[in-house]
């Protein structure tokens, strides 16, 4: 399934992207996200880029009975953000246990006074009747956590 999702923070790009780079901002994220537990490692790359991984754990009791029978009863998010540039990189997220992935892109580019992160992704889940049930599933959380990520930003950015 095709992913795309633009969003707006009212910050140069270079203090969004800073903002990428701390640790206190990914895990107040994670935080609100709702994650009972996460790991956050924020690696800085020799030309201006980072390697973020996050990986979060979290009940699947709100999951329908369907996916929580393929991943059991803790949902593990694993997600990497390999940012070649304060400009882009890559996205991978997996879940252990389930037979899917999700591959993409992420891009902070100003526009109109405003700094605009857009992340694009295939979300793919292998499960025989189910497996688009599952990928859009997996991309309105996954929607919902990226705006979530814009509004805590967005706060931080205005103090």
């Amino acid at each position: 399934m095709d992913f795309r999702k633009e969003i707006e923070f009212h910050a140069p790009m270079s203090e969004v992207f800073a903002l990428f780079c701390d640790s206190d901002f990914r895990e107040r994220v994670a935080a609100e996200a709702g994650a009972e537990s996460w790991e956050i490692d924020l690696a800085p790359t020799g030309d201006d880029g980072v390697i973020a991984t996050m990986i979060t754990r979290r009940s699947a009791e709100e999951l329908p009975a369907a996916a929580r029978k393929i991943i059991g009863k803790q949902l593990t998010i694993n997600q990497v953000e390999t940012w070649t540039s304060p400009v882009g990189g890559t996205l991978e997220v997996t879940i252990p246990g389930a037979p899917g992935h999700i591959k993409g892109t992420v891009a902070l580019a100003e526009r109109d006074g405003l700094t605009v992160q857009t992340v694009t992704a295939d979300i793919k889940v292998r499960v025989p009747l189910v497996g688009k049930q599952f990928e859009k599933l997996i991309g309105q959380i996954l929607g919902n956590i990226l705006k979530l990520q814009g509004r805590i930003a967005n706060e931080d950015l205005a103090d």
